[in-house]
This record gives structure tokens, sequence and C-alpha cells, in this order.
């Protein structure tokens, strides 16, 4: 789902509007109470990330034009800023004062925004928030070292489902109507595989990383969410694991260099048996490769999912917040994102609601459907793996760590004192 990872180079942004004196953290202003007593009136910007296209300008005409004819007087101006550089463009317009009233922000972004207390807290302000939208989608925007306010509306959603190559399973003894549940089962299959095929098949092929970490129990930040303390027992036993199966050979012997191709490019020319990917993957599959779509079967996502999630926000400081407030609930209501969802295939709506929908509550029996319904349902307890303060510069010191740990030239432990120290250093710079 690559439109819809955040970025992760975001040290200098946050850096930047924590200290640009706009608010000073999560202060009153962000705070405050939103009368909504009063008729709605006068006008407001909103602001998307990369959706304005032939696909999606159409749908927005149509939503504002909609909300505009709802609430006579009202005026909402929409713009689309580009998909590189929005972090610094977000940024500039907190530090500037000119934050649109209501605009979509990703986790991370959304994040350094509020820490310069710059986004209103909608679990005040929206009394049915926690009945209205997916309490995976919310938690993405309540972060620990801000207490307990969430800054944005779920507005639309990804996870991942595994999906298994039936044929080659079947060919190393497998059982893909029976796939892994679990790493440790994954771990188990996978010497199956290697062992019946004489190493030629692979079922692993890729590293561990910050999921992994957490699907191993493990807490990647200390309760108040301003260091890193993910070097615990439970991610050092995770990556013996990982180091052991390497060892024996059950994964490609450059997973750990700058040859290996990646999980999913691999899945796709067949020498791996399993993948991860959105709800929509064999659908894509069957437009570009035919003859491997009939092969793919689907499961759940191993252990918890990961979840990647846009969300739009409300200005804290916008003159006209009613209004702001009102939009941002029209644009986010059930039927409005989706609307939105049937445009942008693999991906979920971010409300409740959606569970009634047949597409995701009730496969139609093919394997593409089933996928759907598992993309859904996983999507409720999906986890957003990476911390709003973590950086490029920390994941490759983490993945340094990681490959000596697995080549054996430290132990598991020690990679991941190492990783903690290093990401805890970067943060505070």
């Amino acid at each position: 789902m690559p439109r819809i990872r955040t970025l992760l180079a975001l040290a200098t942004a946050v850096a930047a509007l924590a200290g640009c004196g706009v608010g000073g953290g999560s202060g009153e202003a962000a705070k405050q109470t939103v009368a909504t007593d009063s008729p709605l009136k006068g006008e407001i910007s909103f602001q998307t990330w990369s959706l304005k296209n032939d696909k999606f300008t159409p749908y927005f005409t149509a939503l504002i034009k909609d909300f505009e004819n709802q609430h006579p007087g009202t005026t909402v101006n929409w713009t689309d800023q580009p998909g590189d550089g929005y972090a610094d463009k977000v940024t500039s317009q907190v530090t500037s004062g000119s934050l649109p009233d209501v605009v979509n922000l990703p986790p991370d972004i959304a994040h350094a925004v509020a820490k310069a207390g710059g986004l209103l807290d909608l679990g005040r302000n929206v009394p049915t928030l926690n009945q209205d939208y997916v309490h995976s989608g919310l938690k993405a925007y309540t972060y620990a070292d801000l207490g307990t306010a969430t800054y944005a509306l779920p507005w639309y959603l990804g996870t991942d489902v595994s999906f298994w190559n039936k044929a080659m399973m079947q060919r190393d003894g497998l059982d893909a109507a029976k796939p892994p549940k679990t790493f440790d089962e994954l771990v188990a299959a996978a010497k199956v595989m290697h062992d019946r095929s004489g190493g030629k098949d692979y079922l692993m092929s890729r590293p561990p990383g910050l999921g992994d970490i957490v699907n191993s129990g493990t807490q990647l930040m200390t309760p108040d969410g301003k260091k890193f303390a993910f070097n615990t027992g439970g991610a050092a036993a995770m990556l013996d694991k990982y180091t052991a199966a390497y060892k024996a050979g059950y994964l490609p012997s450059n997973v750990l260099t700058s040859t290996y191709e990646g999980n999913s490019a691999l899945f796709v020319k067949q020498q791996v048996a399993w993948t991860t990917a959105g709800g929509n993957y064999i659908q894509s599959v069957q437009q570009s490769d035919p003859s491997l779509a009939p092969q793919i079967v689907p499961s759940p996502a191993l252990d918890t999912a990961p979840l990647y999630v846009q969300g739009i926000s409300v200005a804290a400081k916008s003159k006209n917040l009613p209004l702001a407030l009102a939009f941002a609930q029209f644009a986010t209501d059930n039927a409005n994102q989706v609307a939105f969802i049937k445009l942008a295939p693999g991906y979920l709506p971010g409300t409740t609601a959606a569970a009634g929908d047949p597409a995701y509550s009730k496969s139609d029996g093919t394997p593409q459907g089933d996928a759907s319904v598992y993309a859904y349902q996983d999507m409720q307890n999906a986890v957003n793996f990476t911390p709003p303060l973590w950086t490029d510069a920390m994941n490759t010191a983490l993945n340094q760590q990681i490959a000596l740990a697995m080549t054996g030239k430290e132990s598991s432990r020690q990679a991941l004192d190492n990783a903690v120290n290093q990401a805890n250093q970067l943060l505070a710079q």
C-alpha cells in the first residue's frame, strides 16, 4: 500500500513544529470545546494530500457542493498539495499561521502539528467519536506523549493480508487451506518447505522489522512516549528465531544484502510462497500476471496486522471552528467514506458502520472475496507499527543491527540494545 504509508524522515519537521512557538505543546487552543448550536456560516479551507487528479477531483467537487447545498451561506475552498515534500509544506503552514482549517494528515505529521498545539482535540468535540470510527484508526491519532486527545478522524485505511502460493506449498508437503497463523507456525512451515525442496523453495523471505518487534509483545516506546525501549527479552527471543531460521537456510541467503529484491518481487517470480499485501492483491495480480492469480490463497495476517491510515484533522486556530468541525465530520461520515473508497480499491473506510456492508462482511466465495473480508477484519485490531518520531536514520540503524545479529556478529540482545541507544541518541538531537 505505497500511497498510504507515511513519511519516515520527519525528525527535522517535528523539531521545527515543536519549537516554532505556535501554541507550545497540546495547549489551550487544541483543548477547547467548539460550540455547535449555532447555524453554520462563512468559509473554510480544506487541504488534501496528492488527491487532485482525474479520479478524485470530481469526487471532492461533488462532496463540497453537497455540503454547501446542505448549509447555505457556507463556502469550502479546496486545495491539494503534491505528494513530495508534504511534511515541509505543513511545517511552513504551521509556522506561518496558515494551516488550513481542515487538513488531511498521516499520523506522523499530525503528531508534529499536535505537539505544536496546532490541532483540535476531536475527542472533546465529537461525542460519538468512539461509536462512529474504528478503534484502530483513532488509536493511530492518540499519542502517549500528548495525553488522551485524538487529533484526526480516520478517513481511509489499509492493512495487510497474507497470501500463499498454493502450488508451491502442495509441492513441498504443505496445505494452503491450513496456512500458518502465527510467526512460530510460519517458521515451522518454512522448515518443512526447505527440507522437502532440498533448500530450493522458500516460505520466509524477509528480515524482521518494527512490526515483528511489536508482535513479540514489545512496546516500542516507554509509557510516556518519550524514549524508545524495544530492547526486551521478547524482542530478543524473536530475533533469535529469525537468526536460527536464516542460519538453517529457511530464508534466501541475500536477504540481508543490497541484491535482495524484496518479498513481493520474489513472490511474483514464484521463488517464495508467502507475501503480504492489501485486500485487493489478487485482483491486481489477475491483471498483471493471470497465470499466477489462480494459485494465490489468502488468509488473515499473522499475529497483529499493520495499519496504514490517513485522517482528517481540524486546525485548533481555525477562525471558523464550528464550520471546520462540521465539514470534517461530513467528509468522513460513512456514506462519503464508502463513496471515496470505491475510487480507491484496496483501501478501507474508517467508520464502524462499514461493517454492515457486504463487501467487507461477507465473501462472495472467491479468493478475492475472502481477502477483502480478511482485510476488514484485520483492520479492526491492526496497529500503526511506526511511531511518529521514528526516522529513516533510526530505521537504518535498526536494520544494520538486525543484520549483525542474524549473521552472528552480535547477540540479539546486544543488537537491540545498540539499536535502542542509537534511536534515542537521534531522538535527543
